[in-house]
Parts: C-alpha cells; structure tokens; sequence
C-alpha cells in the first residue's frame, strides 16, 4: 500500500471516522511508551509525541502546507506506509487532508523536527480501519518535518511534482508498451494466429469474415466477447451469461483497444483481439464483480458481431 495513496485517500475518508470510535485503544499507547521508556509528551485528545530532535523552526498552524517525510506503523513495528526520500508528503493543516490525529500532533512539532507522532485509533482510521490497518488500531509516526511553503512555493512545489510524476508515468507506459507487444507477438506465435496490426497497437484477427460495411463510430453494435489474460485465465463472457453488450462505438464506452479495432469487423464477424494495456486499464488493477485484471495486463478477447444499427 503506497504512502501516498492513504494519505490522497483521507481527502474524504476521516469525515467517516466517528471521534468517539473504541477507547481501547489510547490505553496502547500509554503502556507502549512505558515499555519502550519513551520521554513522551502528552498533546491531548489521546496523541503522544516524543521528540529525537527538536527543531528550532516555525510551529505549523491551521492554514500551512507542511512538508515532510514519515514512516507509518502498528504498535507492532509494521510498517503499513511510507514516503519517499525524494518524494516528501505536503499537506495542508486543519483541512482534514490527513487524519485528524495529523492534523492535530503537527501542531506540536517545530520545523527541523524528527519526533514520533503517537495516534489513537479515533484519531486514526477509527472502528473502520483501511487497508492492512485493523479496526481500533493506534498508529506510529516517524516524522521529520522539513518546512513550511507558501502558497505560491506550494503552488510551484505541486507543478514540479505533477510533471516528474507526468514523466515517470510515460516512462513507464512506453516501456511497457514494448514489452506488450513482444508478449502479443509470442501469444500470437504459439496460438498460431495470422494477426494484423492496427496504427495504435493492437493486434487483431478475423477468424470469420461477416457481411456489409466495416463497423464506423456512431453505429450502435452488439457484440458477444469472451476475455483471458495471456495465461488463459478467463476475467469476463458474455457468452456465458448469454447477454452481448451493446453501445454505441466511438462514445468511449468500451477501452480504447475495442475502439481502435473494431472498425475492421463487419456484421456477423468473428475474431480476436489482442490488446496492450495502455490501450486496456494500463496500470490500474481490476477487481470488482467477479473480474480480477491484475495492473499492466494484455488483455486477448474473442468476439462476434452480433448486431449493428
């Protein structure tokens, strides 16, 4: 579970924490600065914080975007998140981005700062838990707070950060891209299928030629389909369930490799599609009804037009 994620994932989840969630918890973390023999400061509202190194700088206060890196754990010593080191969390404080316990505990740590933040599970992800985190647990933070921005350096920090994520991402989705395309090839070989190749990428062949035009955007067109993973593994048929899906082509309705290939068929065209993932879910991972797509999956369908209209 990436760092970032949670914390992008708390711009609407702490409005779902209830404060008066379990009470348990915040008696862990008495007992566990006991046993660890922690000189720890009491911040209210159950948090506890102790510092490695106080720093000298501005406290944060309710309106300051505050970067920083931390390390997220259980009262175990599992690690449940983190950030990067050249990639530090920033966010805004008192506009419930963060959990509340981060809300609150920051407003205790000077900038220059290296202090582990102590948060009850009210304070936390409450009687919900997310992700690996059970329910009614108190969380750990090791935080280093490195400073304060300004709007406008907040303004230019985001940009920044939005562009080296920008390019990172179509890095990754060229080199993939190759990649697919040399699992499409190979898929292709040992299933002994004559494929051509659209401008975009994806592979495709017609098994049985049907009659009329080649399908165009704007024709509303039914359409049975069978989809597999490269290993065979079947994620979705509408032949199963005797139900075709109907849309309109051209609309985005359907993933993009659909789109792309489908003005070669006909009505009453049978054949295959082999389709790289940045023109099917690309990173994203599918899992929902009874569909398990993992990220990055070529994605090979069998189809026949039904209908068109």
């Amino acid at each position: 579970m990436k760092l970032l994620n949670v914390l992008a994932f708390l711009l609407f989840f702490p409005l779902l924490v209830s404060a008066s969630a379990g009470t348990i918890d915040s008696l862990d973390i008495p007992s566990y600065i006991s046993h660890h023999q922690l000189d720890a400061k009491d911040g209210g509202n159950g948090i506890f914080y102790t510092f490695e190194k106080k720093g000298k700088g501005t406290i944060p206060k309710p309106g300051d975007y505050v970067k920083l890196n931390y390390v997220g754990k259980m009262l175990d010593g599992s690690v449940f998140d983190q950030s990067q080191p050249d990639d530090p969390f920033v966010f805004r404080v008192g506009y419930r981005i963060v959990i509340q316990g981060w809300d609150k505990g920051i407003q205790k740590l000077p900038v220059g700062s290296k202090a582990t933040l102590l948060v009850p599970a009210a304070l936390g992800y409450g009687s919900s838990g997310l992700g690996e985190i059970p329910p009614n647990t108190p969380l750990l933070f090791e935080i280093e707070v490195l400073e304060i921005l300004s709007p406008d350096a907040y303004d230019q920090y985001m940009m920044q950060k939005e562009k080296k994520e920008r390019a990172a991402y179509e890095k990754h989705v060229a080199n993939q891209f190759k990649k697919d395309q040399r699992l499409i090839n190979d898929y292709a070989s040992d299933q002994k299928l004559r494929v051509k190749r659209t401008k975009k990428g994806v592979s495709y062949m017609i098994k049985k030629k049907g009659k009329g035009d080649n399908l165009k955007r704007g024709d509303k067109v039914t359409i049975h389909y069978e989809g597999t993973l490269l290993d065979g593994t079947q994620f979705d048929s509408s032949f199963d369930r005797k139900e075709p899906i109907s849309f309109v082509l051209g609309q985005g309705k359907v993933i993009e490799g659909w789109e792309d290939a489908l003005v070669n068929f006909q009505k009453g065209s049978k054949g295959v599609l082999l389709i790289p993932s940045k023109l099917a879910y690309g990173r994203l991972a599918i899992r929902e009804e009874g569909i398990n797509i993992p990220g990055d999956s070529v994605l090979a369908f069998r189809i026949e037009v039904v209908k068109v209209e």
